[in-house]
């Protein structure tokens, strides 16, 4: 059933990628709402996190990559990454971007409903919602967009750094001038405002789609990037008491492996990378293999995370690389398992310390058999840097293979508390360090968008 759901869906949308090609300068014949909507069921297709991502944080090493065949080929963003080498000119190796020219492609999409939606026919009543998931998914785009290609946001400094084009109109023959970091950020707080989400449907319409919970994540999301944990935590609050799924993994036990759908219930938004089957591949560093809990159900009992491949693909002993095609995983979209982490942190971050640790162990309750909670450790002389210190390792696993290790790491990179110099054994071949100032925290533009853009300078 699900094949031929999706088999009608790819056909929808050839056709209104047809249509949105043929016209010059952005216009499109899409002359329906139903035609406009198809464009938010898109299925959008990018790289996958644990590729670059992953690996300049040291979650991972990266997609079951050689070691020392990497470290041998020392002119490449592979090797750059992996071996923490600012010297590597990173712009002239990034010719083109996948991720960067999917999520421009995205917010394309996303631009043609909002310009096209008041002329074409249809139901009037339904308008008003569609224009509110257009503009919360363009919202979110660029807030992945900035996260990655520029600094980390910091209320002192924003105006004076570099940010990202926002791309509000369909016109691909005007050049998208680069913002500021803090009109960027303004920008984005204008398309996942409050009155914007008051517009979007309580459910959304399936696993790719907006809702309110959808909504009020993204706006979490952005206050808490900006280092606003009260106005942040409001917001994950009102996620999670529109949609508070936490997936019960227990059955690993029986069942040996990590079985979660893109339909899952969790789900706010359904963004995939690469593949559908996420983590699928993905080599975890050492350090990383060392923060799960002893009696976490994946290790325990599950055989996906599997060190004998990790050993044969990388050549580093211990490496735990993902082997399982039953998961799913949320990668580039959010869910409510790691919104219950963001309301964590954001608790400790304003006092509320304990309640933070509860959160915390809300959704471990359900990773850890027999789970000692985080909370018993509390007393009223904890401070808030022993309480990040228990959350960091846990939400650090529920994180492996999405966009979030590495937004943190560059969050927490400029605190004074919790700022910190990242060095990744790589055994027999090596060990490698990160600095919080690294301008490798920074990804290039690519050069297919350089090369037409005169504002779109570097960022690093």
């Amino acid at each position: 059933m699900r094949k031929i759901l999706f088999a009608i869906l790819a056909v929808s949308l050839m056709a209104c990628e047809k249509q949105l090609d043929i016209i010059p300068k952005g216009q499109s014949t899409l002359s329906t709402v139903e035609d406009l909507e198809l464009l938010l069921n898109y299925e959008y297709w990018h790289s996958s996190n644990y590729a670059d991502l992953g690996v300049i944080c040291n979650e991972s090493i990266g997609a079951m990559p050689s070691v020392p065949d990497v470290l041998s080929r020392t002119n490449t963003l592979d090797y750059a990454y992996l071996a923490y080498d600012e010297s590597v000119n990173r712009k002239e190796l990034t010719s083109s971007d996948a991720r960067y020219n999917g999520f421009y492609s995205a917010i394309n999409y996303m631009n043609t409903i909002i310009a096209k939606m008041g002329e074409v026919k249809g139901d009037e009543s339904r308008k008003p919602s569609l224009i509110a998931e257009a503009r919360i998914m363009r919202a979110y785009y660029h807030w992945l967009l900035v996260n990655i290609y520029a600094e980390q946001y910091d209320e002192s400094t924003a105006a004076d750094k570099g940010g990202i084009p926002y791309v509000t109109d369909i016109d691909v023959s005007v050049e998208k001038t680069k913002l500021s970091l803090q009109d960027t950020y303004a920008k984005i707080l204008e398309d996942c405002s409050d009155e914007v989400i008051a517009v979007l449907p309580e459910k959304s319409v399936n696993a790719f789609r907006a809702g309110k919970a959808f909504g009020y994540a993204v706006r979490s999301k952005v206050l808490m990037q900006m280092k606003n944990y009260e106005d942040a935590l409001d917001y994950a609050l009102k996620a999670l008491a529109v949609n508070g799924t936490i997936e019960d993994r227990s059955y690993i036990k029986d069942e040996f492996s990590w079985k979660v759908s893109y339909d899952y219930a969790g789900n706010y938004a359904y963004i995939h990378g690469s593949n559908r089957a996420e983590p699928f591949m993905e080599s975890l560093s050492l350090e990383t293999g060392a923060m799960f809990e002893p009696d976490d159900y994946s290790i325990k009992y599950g055989t996906d995370w599997n060190e004998m491949f990790g050993e044969m693909m990388t050549g580093l002993a211990g490496c735990k690389l993902y082997f399982g095609m039953n998961a799913e995983a949320n990668v580039l979209g959010i869910t409510s398992d790691r919104m219950y982490y963001t309301a964590a942190e954001c608790m400790i971050r304003t006092g509320e310390i304990e309640k933070g640790l509860q959160y915390v162990d809300k959704v471990r309750a359900f990773r850890i058999e027999n789970c000692r909670p985080l909370a018993d450790n509390y007393t009223a002389a904890m401070t808030e840097e022993e309480a990040m210190a228990l959350l960091q390792p846990a939400k650090w696993i529920e994180c492996i293979a999405t966009y979030e290790n590495f937004f943190d790491c560059k969050r927490w990179n400029t605190e004074e508390k919790y700022r910190r110099t990242i060095t990744r054994d790589l055994g027999e071949h090596g060990k490698y360090s990160i600095s919080p100032d690294s301008p490798l925290w920074i990804l290039p533009f690519p050069a297919n968008a350089t090369r037409y853009n005169a504002s779109l300078t570097q960022n690093y």
